[in-house]
């Protein structure tokens, strides 16, 4: 199930009262994927066999929007572009200044959006879908990230059958998220995307789910993560 934000604010606000534990950070997972790969599925999959080990999972992806844009006072409507990794024009810089006393620009926005990715990680049972997660978390220990891909035939028949886009043009589509996915990941690691490392690639063509999270499963097992 994804994450629940109320649990989150509540636990945050009872250890804000309590002498902080330290403790070893995670254990968590980042699922970076290719438009089409439905890595959401693959959590929701994943979660329920950790259940079967006696651990409690959750997922978050619009979640990170949302405390993100709490975290800076403002609407979510405000630092979305964030996400669709839209540079903002000097001349939008200028006129959100001037127009909102809340106006924080993009690098601010950034800076949060990394603290409360870096947050979720570090308290651990978690799995962050996209949002440039491998970027910000690559430093921390007891992760492990995974990169979801498959042939571009793939994708289009995978996302035509779904219900949601039986009146895109997925070909479209695919080809712009997936610019966008990339594009974020460099903002956030300053790296070019071919720079960017990830532990498990699993090409969704030729293995199904439950393959995949079998092979996930046994990752973390070779981590230390279970």
């Amino acid at each position: 199930m994804p994450y629940d934000l109320m649990t989150y604010f509540d636990q945050r606000f009872s250890k804000a009262t309590k002498k902080p534990v330290i403790k070893e950070p995670g254990p968590f997972i980042t699922i970076s994927r290719e438009t089409g790969c439905n890595a959401t599925a693959i959590a929701q999959e994943l979660i329920k066999t950790l259940k079967q080990y006696g651990k409690t999972w959750q997922y978050v992806n619009k979640e990170i929007l949302e405390e993100s844009a709490r975290e800076l006072n403002l609407k979510e409507s405000k630092i979305e572009h964030i996400f669709d990794s839209r540079a903002r024009t000097h001349l939008d810089e200028i006129l959100d200044a001037l127009s909102s006393r809340y106006y924080k620009n993009d690098k601010m926005v950034r800076k949060t959006i990394s603290e409360v990715l870096r947050h979720f990680a570090r308290e651990g049972n978690i799995i962050i879908v996209g949002r440039a997660s491998v970027s910000t978390t690559r430093d921390i220990d007891n992760g492990l990230h995974i990169r979801l891909v498959a042939p571009y035939e793939w994708r289009v028949n995978s996302l035509k059958k779904r219900k949601a886009f039986e009146n895109t043009d997925v070909e479209a589509f695919i080809k712009e998220h997936d610019e966008k996915k990339k594009r974020l990941i460099e903002q956030f690691c300053g790296k070019k995307f071919h720079e960017v490392y990830f532990d498990l690639t699993i090409n969704r063509e030729t293995f199904n789910t439950r393959q995949i999270i079998a092979m996930i499963v046994e990752a973390m097992k070779l981590k230390n993560l279970l």
